[in-house]
C-alpha cells in the first residue's frame, strides 16, 4: 500500500468501472477514467483506487502512470440479493433520467424503456441509440456514486405487449380504482412495469388487468412512483445482500 499504512476504507476509495478488468496484472485505464482520476480528483501516482470490473467484484489498486496496479480483490456486499427489472413507459426526458438515477441508487438490476399508447415523449429511431447511451452513462455514474459493483443494463423494447412477453412475471402498476393488491403486500416481483404521465390507455388497462398492483390511493409522479416501487421491493430486509 502507498506509504505503508493501513488500507483505506473501501467506501473512501475513488472508483472506476473498467469492464473485464482482472487482478492478474496492471489494468490499463480508459482515457475518460484516467482524466477523472488525474484531472478532476487530482490523484497522484501511489494513490489508492477501486477498479470495478462490472462482475460484482472490487479490485483495490494503486495508481501508477496510466495503469492501476492490483493490490487485492474482494466482493463487497453492496448488491441486493433480489434482482429487479424496472420497465418504464416513456415519460419526459428529465423524468426518465431521474428514474434511472434513483433506481440505480436503490439497486435496480436492469431498466427497460418502451413507448406506450399515451407516452408524451416520442423517440425518433435515428436517435434511439444516442438516448440509450445517455441513460447508460447516467446508470454508470450513479452506480459509482452509490458504491455499487454492478452497472444496471438499459435496453429498449417497442411496446407494452413486447414488455409483457419479455417479462412474463412482471407486476404492472395501475392507477385504476379497485385494484386489489398493494405492491408492498405482494411477493417481491422480478420485474415492475410503470406507465407514462398520461396513464395507461383503455386497451392497455385491459391488457394488464391480471397482473396489476397499486402504490396506494395517491397519484405519484412517474419518477416518484419508480423510486417508491423499487424501494418497496429492494429495501426489504430479505432483499438486501447479507
Amino acid at each position: 500500500m502507498a506509504g505503508g499504512g493501513s488500507p483505506a476504507p473501501l467506501r473512501s476509495l475513488p472508483r472506476s468501472f473498467v469492464d473485464g478488468a482482472t487482478p492478474d496484472g496492471p489494468i490499463e485505464l480508459p482515457q475518460e477514467e484516467l482524466d477523472k482520476l488525474r484531472k478532476v480528483l487530482r490523484l497522484q501516482s501511489g494513490a489508492e483506487i477501486a477498479v470495478l470490473p462490472g462482475d460484482g467484484s472490487l479490485i483495490r489498486c494503486r495508481l501508477e502512470g496510466r495503469t492501476a496496479v492490483p493490490v487485492s480483490c474482494e466482493r463487497p456486499p453492496t448488491e441486493p440479493s433480489h434482482r429487479l427489472t424496472l420497465a418504464q413507459a416513456l415519460p419526459k426526458p428529465d423524468k426518465l433520467d431521474a428514474v434511472v438515477r434513483m433506481g440505480t441508487e436503490i439497486g435496480v438490476s436492469e431498466f427497460v424503456v418502451f413507448p406506450s399508447e399515451r407516452s408524451l415523449a416520442k423517440w425518433d429511431g435515428s436517435k434511439l441509440e444516442d438516448r440509450l447511451r445517455r441513460l447508460r452513462t447516467i446508470a454508470r455514474e450513479a452506480a459509482e456514486q452509490c458504491f455499487r459493483t454492478l452497472v444496471p443494463k438499459v435496453r429498449w423494447l417497442p411496446s407494452l405487449d413486447a414488455v409483457l412477453e419479455a417479462l412474463p412475471q412482471a407486476v404492472v402498476l395501475s392507477e385504476v380504482e379497485g385494484v386489489g393488491r398493494h405492491l408492498g403486500q405482494t411477493e417481491p416481483p422480478s420485474a415492475i412495469v410503470i406507465g407514462p404521465e398520461g396513464g395507461w390507455s383503455p386497451r392497455e388497462v385491459q391488457r394488464i388487468s391480471d397482473r396489476a398492483a397499486t402504490l396506494g390511493p395517491r397519484v405519484l409522479r412517474v419518477d416518484t412512483a419508480a423510486a417508491v416501487a423499487a424501494a418497496l421491493v429492494l429495501l426489504r430486509p430479505e432483499s438486501e445482500a447479507g
